[in-house]
């Protein structure tokens, strides 16, 4: 397996939690800091940017962060509810860039635009025909309906190039949100390993 780089884009907290100094920020939360070591004990470099004012997302203020992390390795993403929908976003603005991998675990979508225009693209339904192996989509039916809703929106595209990785008791894969451990195995396989098969 070539070396590569895995930038991990954690999702949007309500701000009274993340401005909470007794809770984890975002980035420092949940299962991402576990998969971030397990990664580097495969040798495998990951980052995890702390995105600005992540409880209201600002597009062009992510994207400013995310692409600092950009190197000229074999590139590999993760995207957590709306890290799932900012790496959409940012895939189908960059139509050139092929991944090694792309998974989005409980992918959310500003469908009622309460965050200006963070969910207002042109969808690139061609985003998994570059990805090596496909896009996988991590998703729990014991999510929330809109949740559900946009998981359903993405598994319509007819591409066979996306795969979809289905649980029925991890909430919106975070802990206290039927989440119990940190410990996310199936997608460091994904990310460790050529093979990626659909559920």
């Amino acid at each position: 397996m070539p070396e590569k780089d895995i930038i991990i884009v954690h999702g949007k907290p309500p701000e009274a939690r993340y401005k909470n100094p007794e809770l984890s920020k975002p980035h420092e939360a949940n299962w991402l800091p576990w998969l971030q070591t397990n990664l580097a004990m495969r040798g495998i470099s990951a980052s995890i940017p702390a995105m600005p004012k992540p409880y209201s997302p600002v597009y062009s203020d992510w994207r400013n962060t995310f692409e600092q992390q950009l190197t000229n390795r074999p590139l590999g993403l993760v995207g957590h509810s709306a890290g799932a929908e900012f790496i959409l976003r940012w895939m189908s603005e960059n139509p050139t860039v092929e991944l090694e991998n792309l998974a989005l675990v409980a992918p959310w979508r500003d469908e009622a635009g309460k965050y200006g225009d963070f969910s207002r693209y042109r969808f690139d339904t061609n985003i998994p025909e570059r990805v090596h192996g496909g896009m996988t989509i991590y998703h729990s039916t014991d999510d929330s309906e809109p949740i559900q809703k946009n998981v359903h929106r993405l598994l319509g595209m007819t591409s066979s190039n996306v795969h979809l990785r289905g649980y029925t008791d991890q909430g919106h894969f975070m802990l206290g949100n039927n989440m119990t451990s940190q410990d996310f195995p199936d997608l460091l396989a994904e990310l460790t390993d050529n093979n990626q098969q659909a559920d």
